[in-house]
């Protein structure tokens, strides 16, 4: 009777992954012109409408988020939040669980996936290429004149790749240029049970709930006469306390 029964859930749960990935990539298709027509008349509104977009999806996989720590943000205010990476929902996650007008800085290669790229490309993240020092630096300086231009909060991923166990990986510095070039608070946030919903390298949805956890916001002032890997040393611990704690 349990082979029985685990037999049907692997069936249920593959039926649900194969029902997710193809109701995403209908609503993608779908979304992506509806947000570059926008972009044309208002950026903030596409913003607006991507965010919608990224609650779908979770919504669609049975993935829900708990925010803690909310209360510690000061509506309208700028900030560089700088996360842990568990998933490929993470980008999803932030989106649903961080309020505040947001521009993601990632790799290059997620904005070659059609339409889903493309759509970031729209709504003003920001692209990096690691492997390049010099496009690197000018990536950085794109991303925070967006901050004081178009008044929004900049996501990082200081580990620069996806942990595969769920542990917190080392940062890299290079991060730590930007958050300490754009002169706002710094904010660890944690993401908790990511990896478990969708796992590395996998396509198989989870549902149930991921936990997203701010830290307290980190004043510039608190920062002055430390260096790059002396604030990164601070933030990711408080990451790893929040995301392992």
């Amino acid at each position: 009777m349990e082979k029985k029964n685990g037999f049907f859930t692997k069936i249920f749960r593959s039926l649900h992954t194969v029902v997710f990935v193809v109701t995403v990539v209908a609503v993608t298709v779908a979304y992506c012109p509806i947000i570059f027509l926008t972009v044309l008349f208002s950026r903030k509104l596409a913003r607006k409408l991507a965010r919608y977009w990224n609650r779908q999806v979770l919504a669609i996989g049975g993935v829900k988020v708990t925010v803690v720590g909310a209360d510690k943000l000061v509506a309208g205010e700028r900030y560089v939040f700088m996360s842990n990476h568990q998933s490929a929902l993470d980008i999803p996650i932030i989106y649903v669980g961080v309020s505040e007008d947001i521009s993601f800085i990632a790799k290059k290669e997620l904005f070659m996936i059609p339409f889903f790229g493309w759509c970031m490309w729209a709504v003003g993240h920001t692209s990096i290429d690691r492997q390049n020092p010099r496009k690197a630096h000018a990536s950085i300086d794109r991303a925070v004149q967006r901050l004081n231009k178009e008044n929004v909060s900049l996501i990082l991923f200081p580990e620069g790749t996806r942990s595969k166990d769920g542990k917190v990986l080392d940062f890299k510095t290079a991060s730590f240029t930007l958050a300490l070039q754009a002169g706002v608070k710094l904010v660890p946030i944690a993401i908790k049970g990511a990896i478990d919903r969708l796992p590395p390298k996998s396509s198989r949805i989870v549902p149930g709930t991921v936990e997203l956890v701010m830290g307290d916001p980190i004043s510039v002032e608190e920062l002055k006469g430390m260096s790059k890997v002396e604030v990164c040393g601070r933030v990711r611990e408080a990451i790893v306390a929040m995301a392992e704690g």
